[in-house]
């Protein structure tokens, strides 16, 4: 009986790592690496340390660096630039190409965290400058665009700049901020 209740439930832990997108690699995990949680190291927490908070260091903060704006920037706006826009490019497509969807087997690309460290969506490095992002149910919702060292611009599937932006944590991964430069509490590893 304890063996029916142990393969029961083994079967129904796969089933769900299958249903939901890619299990989680312990090298990207936070809850398993206390290094990679901004929660636990202060260096890669925005609202610790003001070298990578956009509200502190206008640099890295599109609403007070025309160079790191689309809106100014041309260069770094995929309405303009083709091969910066998977809805234009099917090369870069998840939905023309398989490999870059996170529900492939074969998959392999970072994760989206919350404030509590727990899964919410996958980012899958299509080239240097682009990432395509994917919700929790592995849907694709838009792309990053490269704007600077660190810096990716967050674009809805049609090309349209939402405001949001991704800023290097000076470690290994990125921090998620709305247009205003706030720390949305997610985090990329």
């Amino acid at each position: 009986m304890k063996r029916i209740l142990l393969l029961a439930t083994a079967a129904l832990f796969v089933l769900k790592t299958v249903c939901h997108g890619q299990a989680l690699d312990c090298k990207h995990d936070p809850k398993l690496d206390i290094n990679l949680s901004p929660n636990s190291n202060a260096r890669i927490n925005p609202e610790k340390n003001s070298n990578i908070n956009p509200k502190f260091n206008w640099n890295i903060n599109p609403a007070h660096n025309n160079d790191v704006n689309p809106s100014f920037n041309s260069t770094i706006n995929p309405l303009n630039h083709y091969e910066l826009n998977p809805d234009m490019n099917k090369g870069l497509n998840p939905m023309f190409h398989n490999e870059y969807h996170p529900k492939n087997p074969a998959w392999k690309g970072l994760y989206i965290f919350n404030k509590n460290d727990e899964v919410v969506g996958y980012v899958s490095v299509a080239t240097q400058q682009l990432m395509l992002c994917f919700d929790s149910a592995s849907e694709w919702t838009g792309f990053f665009v490269k704007a600077g060292n660190g810096i990716y611009n967050f674009f809805d599937i049609k090309g349209e700049w939402t405001g949001r932006y991704l800023c290097f944590d000076s470690v290994i991964g990125y921090n998620f901020f709305d247009k205003d430069g706030n720390w949305t509490g997610q985090h990329v590893k």
